[in-house]
């Protein structure tokens, strides 16, 4: 059933989980900025109507394809803190680190980083015109959604003993009622210092003084050096070809070069690799199990444990597909529990942007520095103290991250941008994106529409049951793994909020918006 309509325009489209930023960026196209200029917008607006999912406190990656040259994998995720040893947390009986609190899941929020780079090469705005929408929505307040305020009331028990969190979130001690009016002043004076003292102010000037300030006294591991020392890395993105359609991913630490072997794998054991989108549902969950378990041994920092020699490549999946897909006992229900959105853009000239942001778990740490207005994200819970593990954690070192985006091309020009939040199921998310896309680019809405599938688990975890949203569903995966692994949940967020862009044949601009959350897709004028 179509839930909306595609946006349409010979312009452009912002598509986003977020009304208001959709807005907000879409206006500062029409006052004459590029793609650039409203992506930087629309994401900042994120950060104001939907901290609990994403904020100044987060990372970001990001594929940008801009005037037609090579895209662009953008990493703006942070590292571990210099003080934020193995040894240091086994001193203290601890055989995991703890998600919440100031203890060892916080990083170095990355992505101010990412904008600075975007800002510096791609934007025609000054920074202060792009954040004025932020600025204004988090002073003068906005509209709380259902969403939002379901979000807030979810967290309340779990960071009952966070002032700061409560004093923002909590005000007269319950969470603000749909429709109601949410004013964030500290937020707004930290988007406001951004935009008098620019972006790199986060990590060295006033910014990033008052964060360290803010946490003095809070046993967080955070020292300014940490700040100081961060930086965003980008380098020309990896596709892999699908019957000449270049299917691209952001690189490790994020997971998206799963969707890239998964596709790979799909082409090898397919009857007729020219049409790999007609493969059967269960020739395609084969080959996404096969692919994540490739992600599970080797994804994270390659810095400190580099992929496999041709990971991306054909040959690699075709050694992989010989070896045989073999699946591993079931073992529980996962306990990803991460919160993230997504937002694309695109323009009739084929300038693009696919870009994830999140804090990880729901307001990440729950920290928040005194006087800031936002939380710091929680990504450090994903290491593991074992330190023979890939993911283990180390100083300076970035973990494994489930965010991803992707991008799509043909012949050499643009075709779609498209993700989802979703935790570890984010690439079983593009795929279910991107085979339709394979065929036809015309109604991303439809697209987004389909009752989904996925099979949760963490790279710490295996892989059990199957979960959908129909009885259609249910009963096709059934016939092919354990009845009792598969069930219908239902239409649910927790099959993630996807967003797409097409562009179509004469310059349409197609943009569609997942109607599990609250997002839009907006269109030039």
């Amino acid at each position: 059933m179509r839930t909306r309509p595609n946006s349409f325009s010979t312009k452009g489209v912002v598509a986003s989980s977020s009304q208001a930023a959709s807005i907000a960026g879409a206006r500062i196209k029409a006052q004459g900025g590029n793609v650039a200029d409203a992506a930087i917008t629309t994401s900042a607006v994120l950060c104001v109507t939907q901290n609990n999912l994403c904020g100044l406190g987060g990372d970001m990656f990001a594929l940008i394809r801009m005037d037609g040259k090579d895209i662009i994998d953008l990493n703006a995720s942070g590292r571990a803190f210099e003080l934020a040893t193995i040894d240091h947390f086994k001193e203290q009986g601890l055989s995991r680190l703890s998600a919440r609190g100031p203890g060892g899941a916080i990083t170095v929020p990355g992505i101010v980083s990412g904008w600075a780079i975007i800002h510096d090469k791609y934007c025609t705005m000054e920074v202060k015109d792009l954040l004025k929408p932020a600025i204004e929505l988090a002073e003068k307040g906005f509209p709380v959604t259902q969403n939002y305020s379901e979000s807030i009331h979810n967290s309340e028990k779990v960071f009952s003993g966070m002032h700061e969190w409560n004093k923002t979130f909590m005000t007269g001690g319950k969470p603000p009622v749909p429709g109601s009016v949410f004013r964030q002043k500290d937020l707004a004076s930290s988007l406001r210092s951004l935009a008098d003292d620019g972006l790199s102010s986060f990590y060295d000037g006033h910014l990033a003084d008052t964060i360290v300030k803010g946490l003095e006294g809070s046993g967080c591991l955070l020292q300014s050096s940490d700040l100081k020392k961060h930086y965003a890395t980008y380098e020309k993105a990896r596709n892999t070809e699908i019957n000449g359609k270049k299917i691209y991913e952001t690189g490790p630490n994020s997971q998206g070069y799963t969707a890239l072997l998964w596709l790979n794998l799909l082409e090898a054991s397919a009857k007729d690799p020219t049409e790999i989108q007609k493969e059967s549902l269960s020739s395609v969950i084969a080959a996404g199990m096969l692919a994540y378990s490739q992600r599970d041994l080797y994804i994270t920092d390659p810095k400190f444990h580099p992929l496999p020699d041709g990971f991306t490549s054909k040959e690699f999946a075709r050694r992989l597909h010989e070896l045989g897909n073999k699946r591993r006992n079931a073992s529980g229900r996962a306990k990803d529990n991460g919160d993230t959105t997504y937002m694309c853009i695109s323009d009739s000239e084929g300038n693009s942007f696919s870009w994830i942001q999140s804090n990880y778990m729901g307001f990440g740490s729950g920290v928040m520095p005194a006087g800031t207005g936002f939380v710091l994200q929680n990504r450090g819970s994903y290491f593991s103290l074992d330190p023979e593990h890939h993911n283990s954690l180390a100083p300076f070192k970035r973990t494994f991250h489930t965010l991803c985006a992707g991008m799509l091309e043909e012949e050499g020009q643009f075709k779609s941008s498209f993700g989802a939040m979703g935790g570890d199921i984010q690439p079983q998310l593009h795929m279910q994106m991107i085979l339709p896309l394979l065929s036809d680019l015309s109604d991303p809405q439809e697209i987004l529409d389909r009752p989904r599938w996925a099979f949760p688990y963490t790279i710490y975890e295996k892989p059990s049951e199957i979960i959908c949203e129909s009885e259609q569903l249910r009963d096709s995966i059934s016939s092919f793994y354990e009845k009792g692994k598969v069930r219908n949940i239902g239409f649910s967020s927790q099959f993630g909020h996807s967003q797409i862009v097409t562009l179509l044949p004469q310059g349409t601009v197609a943009g569609a918006a997942d109607p599990r959350g609250d997002g839009t897709s907006m269109p030039f004028l």
